[in-house]
């Protein structure tokens, strides 16, 4: 905190750094790991970027991470067949009715991004299971064949 108030950081601004530094686990100094704290200091030392304008860095840096988590739900939708790479029709119509917190993958927050991660991790989980079967959908999905006509 001593140091925080040295750098001249406000307490809204040291509690949003805080936030973004722990990926919103905590936003007090005091529950900071010693390893934690170590970066947070030396960061504060040794970035010039960082140390002029740590506002700035903490809003980076919780973008940074929410971009890293929507991307890894994109990709895991994109290998069991939830997401085409051409249109987000299909994947947003799932997100609005079956994904955990029901609403569009842009308006999860980041513990609720964790959620549906989980989630997406257990729907793989399931997918890879059910490929093993063959001739099914998720079979014909993961091996890139067209399923057979029905007539």
């Amino acid at each position: 905190m001593t140091l925080l108030g040295n750098a001249g950081i406000d307490d809204e601004t040291r509690h949003d750094l805080v936030r973004s530094w722990t990926d919103g686990r905590t936003e007090s100094t005091r529950d900071l790991t010693q390893q934690e704290l170590n970066d947070l200091v030396w960061k504060l030392e040794n970035d010039f970027a960082f140390a002029n304008n740590p506002k700035t860095t903490a809003d980076a840096l919780q973008l940074l991470r929410l971009k890293q988590k929507r991307s890894a739900v994109l990709a895991i939708a994109t290998r069991v067949g939830l997401h085409d790479k051409e249109s987000f029709k299909k994947f947003n119509a799932w997100m609005k009715k079956y994904s955990i917190h029901k609403k569009m993958l842009n308006k999860y927050t980041s513990p609720e991004l964790d959620d549906l991660i989980r989630q997406m991790h257990k729907i793989e989980a399931n997918f890879n299971k059910s490929a093993e079967k063959a001739f099914n959908k998720a079979w014909h999905q993961h091996h890139g064949i067209p399923e057979t006509s029905k007539n």
